[in-house]
């Protein structure tokens, strides 16, 4: 089950959705956390938590309904895929309640939505995730004007993690490649839990320990399944400061744990400068 594409990830992500309307309208404007909601439990554990959504002042009153859905990407990243709570094996979808499930709520005052997680106690330790989807629904008692139109619904998801027992955080660097104006790296996760993926790539001199040139690489999140590898890429520096030439190519990862994860190899770059091919 592939969710539209405006939901990118299940981290925080607030998109809305185009339908076809009697009538045309703005979407309304809304405020939310878009923070993932992390805990901490212990197999037999209830804990909860609760996530805001705030309808801006002055804007009519709207329906919105609650869900929880499984989720993951695809391995570069590019495509979320929702499906109903409890299709993974690390799900905590079932684990999770969301009262109210579905409310109306007027310009400028708040929804709150209580989460209600109750981990069974035969959980074995490790990283469990889901997601909370808050929708905006059309009024169900709204007139039906004439005309057609298009009318904009707020849609947010955020992601859900919890965490139960001892948590390993474990990384392997599969590959790194230079393509085009880009590095491309290819990595797996041997862990038992999700883990932030970010850090920078070195590029130095054969023989020298600082390096004349670094890509930072942005965040993203590896999960253990269904999908446990990423390829993840970031442009490479311009030419000025990362000319044709041999270096040593040198990539740090951050994945939360007490250590980096590296790996380095030598390569040769042949950089075109900006313009060159229109001199000739």
């Amino acid at each position: 089950m592939t969710r539209p594409s405006h939901l990118k990830s299940a981290c925080g992500l607030m998109a809305a959705a185009a339908i076809l309307s009697a009538a045309p309208a703005d979407a309304v404007t809304i405020t939310a956390s878009f923070a993932p909601i992390r805990i901490t439990a212990r197999p037999g554990e209830l804990v909860t938590s609760s996530y805001s959504l705030k309808v801006a002042a002055g804007e009519p009153s709207a329906h919105f309904k609650a869900d929880i859905q499984d989720w993951w990407r695809s391995e570069d990243g590019r495509q979320s895929f929702y499906a109903a709570a409890g299709s993974l094996g690390r799900s905590c979808g079932k684990w999770v309640a969301a009262s109210p499930r579905e409310a109306a709520v007027g310009g400028g005052d708040t929804l709150q939505v209580r989460l209600t997680i109750t981990v069974p106690p035969d959980t074995k330790a490790g990283g469990y995730w889901c997601a909370l989807t808050v929708d905006e629904v059309p009024e169900p008692l709204a007139a039906t004007p004439e005309g057609v139109g298009v009318r904009f619904l707020a849609s947010v998801s955020t992601g859900i993690y919890i965490y139960v027992g001892t948590i390993e955080r474990g990384l392997e660097i599969l590959s790194v490649d230079i393509a085009a104006d880009r590095a491309v790296f290819r990595v797996q996760n041997t862990g038992n839990t999700p883990v932030p993926v970010e850090g920078r790539l070195e590029f130095l001199r054969a023989g020298d320990d600082k390096p004349v040139a670094v890509a930072e690489l942005p965040r993203n999140i590896l999960l253990t399944e269904p999908i446990a590898t990423g390829i993840y890429s970031v442009d490479l520096p311009p030419t000025s400061a990362l000319p044709t030439g041999h270096y040593v190519v040198r990539l740090l990862l951050d994945i939360g744990a007490d250590h980096y994860i590296g790996a380095q190899r030598e390569l040769d770059l042949h950089r075109v400068t900006p313009g060159a091919a229109d001199r000739h």
